[in-house]
């Protein structure tokens, strides 16, 4: 029985969870207890199902511990292991250098780890899977998926193994024909003639497809960015030293649409002449979304996209527009529409099956490719964009939920983003060698929702709600259905004083939530969770002089 669950609760409430089927668990219930979850984001414990106690890191359990289930070489659903591995001498094998380390995958890790991981590559067995490229049909002579409604109407991106269409922001429907209403400024009174404070309030011009405002037409650069203050009156400290307060109840067109020099412009401001100073601008005003650079926004760079759309597509504002014939968050899977010389590394097959019955119709059938792959297996659910592309594509400032963006150059900036770890493992997930498109052979399933998109654009526009979602502490809100899971979090306090909510802030008090949702689980348990650190900013120095593995004396 393979039969663990993994959960990340990251700490203002990102949630992960993998859960890990038993044998002979049918796809339908696992369909179900996905269903039940999916307003979880769920993360990939990168190459290994379980980190055991530390009485595995050695020689006595690694004969336990990393032979897969499935040991046959020929794989497959029904095997059963028939031959033990040879128990292996860890410590002469993989000997620890003069820090007391071994180096795994390229890293000095502290020796009992090292060689643990080290002995589980020695021993795990290949098997091979078939992968299906799902319900491909032969039709006019052009060989695709499982077809969407009017192709998504150019609008979106069609899930070829579901026959979905996975719409752009601002687009809704079956095939993505519907256009949204997606306003930038709540309902106006006459108090508040653009409605309360929200990131996406709006004096100018608001793109309703996505709630941002901009310049407009009529003005020199109309897709120059109008955000938050730059729209409004701006008043003067009260006091030296005292902030400036914006007057969110007054626009400052009369500045920001100006076309006289002498004016502190925005819409009609020439970056040459700005930069030398020839023109006024105003200060509030700058360049908060992504996919623009400089002071005036007049540098296209790259957008932020999950794995960069795997080099099958194009990143727009922080959805992937995939190229014809591949589809998936990061345009990482394939139809038979794509070249298998182009498919990715983790489903380069040895073998591809087509059937006999293959003719110029418009019948359905199945191309079975099968690849040889290591245990474990882990399958990966396309979601509805809500959970994950569009909110890349939707947010209103560049540094929002990512870990990294584009500078004037397309050079990588990496943020100090809390949750970037999050968008790390997903794409790590999405690239990984273990990844599989077969749900019956998969030892896990991941189920992506970027929920730390959702947190930190809680106010981002009136479309987004936060009513009810977990902030601090997120592993005391998982629902009692999904407890069962380990959960991944950047803190792992057993005190007495977490059977309880602790804080004053209503939105992290978690005692709101009833006994029949929440049952009466603790915050964490260190019986199955697991503490993992939050995402720090990549040192290139530090890792290339491998300060970690050096000897330190008190």
């Amino acid at each position: 029985v393979r039969g663990l669950t993994f959960y990340l609760s990251e700490e203002e409430g990102c949630e992960i969870m993998l859960s890990f089927q038993k044998w002979r668990c049918s796809w339908s219930l696992v369909a179900a207890i996905a269903s039940i979850v999916a307003f979880v984001s769920v993360v990939h414990l990168f190459l290994f199902p379980v980190v055991p106690s530390f009485d595995y890191f050695g020689t006595r359990g690694v004969q336990h511990s990393c032979v897969p289930i499935n040991g046959s070489i020929e794989g497959g659903r029904d095997n059963v292991l028939r031959n033990p591995q040879p128990l292996l001498d860890l410590d002469t094998q993989f000997p620890a250098d003069s820090h007391e380390a071994v180096v795994y995958h390229g890293a000095p890790w502290k020796a009992d780890i090292g060689r643990w991981l080290s002995g589980c590559d020695s021993i795990v067995t290949a098997v091979n899977v078939s992968e299906y490229v799902h319900n491909l049909s032969f039709f006019h002579q052009k060989i695709g998926g499982k077809s969407c409604k009017n192709d998504c109407s150019g609008q979106g991106i069609c899930n070829r193994e579901l026959g979905q269409c996975r719409c752009f922001h601002g687009f809704s429907g079956k095939g993505c024909s519907e256009r949204l209403q997606l306003n930038c400024n709540y309902p106006g009174s006459k108090e508040e003639p653009y409605g309360r404070w929200v990131v996406s309030i709006c004096s100018a011009s608001c793109d309703t497809t996505r709630a941002m405002c901009f310049c407009g037409e009529g003005t020199k650069y109309p897709n120059r960015p109008v955000a938050e203050a730059c729209g409004f009156k701006v008043n003067l400290p009260s006091e030296p030293g005292g902030p400036k307060l914006t007057d969110w109840t007054k626009a400052d067109l009369d500045n920001v649409l100006t076309t006289n020099s002498s004016k502190s412009g925005w819409c009609n401001v020439d970056p040459v002449e700005a930069y030398a100073s020839k023109v006024k601008f105003k200060e509030e005003c700058d360049c908060k979304y992504d996919g623009l650079w400089g002071q005036f926004c007049e540098v296209p760079v790259s957008c932020t996209c999950i794995n960069q759309c795997s080099g099958h597509g194009l990143c727009r504002g922080g959805f992937c527009q995939c190229e014809n014939g591949w589809y998936g968050a990061d345009c990482s899977i394939p139809s038979v529409l794509s070249s298998i010389r182009e498919w990715p590394r983790w489903l380069r097959p040895a073998q591809i099956n087509v059937p006999d019955n293959a003719e110029v119709t418009a019948n359905l059938v199945n191309l079975n490719a099968v690849v040889e792959k290591k245990r474990p297996l882990v399958y990966v659910y396309d979601l509805p964009p809500e959970f994950n592309s569009l909110l890349l594509e939707g947010r209103h400032f560049k540094f929002e939920c990512v870990n990294r963006i584009y500078d004037d150059r397309n050079a990588t900036l990496w943020t100090e983003q809390l949750y970037g770890s999050q968008m790390a493992l997903y794409e790590s997930m999405l690239a990984s060698p273990y990844r599989t498109l077969d749900g019956e052979e998969a030892d896990y399933f991941f189920v992506p929702v970027l929920d730390s998109c959702i947190i930190t654009r809680a106010d981002d526009a009136p479309h987004i709600s936060m009513q009810s979602f977990s902030w601090d502490e997120g592993a005391c809100y998982a629902p009692k259905e999904i407890w069962k899971s380990m959960m991944l979090v950047h803190w792992g306090n057993t005190n007495s004083k977490h059977n309880h909510s602790t804080t004053a802030y209503w939105a992290d008090n978690w005692d709101r939530i009833s006994s029949e949702r929440r049952g009466k689980h603790p915050c964490f348990d260190p019986d199955k969770d697991l503490v993992i650190p939050a995402w720090k900013r990549p040192d290139i120095n530090s890792l290339s002089l491998k300060l970690w593995a050096r000897y330190v004396s008190d």
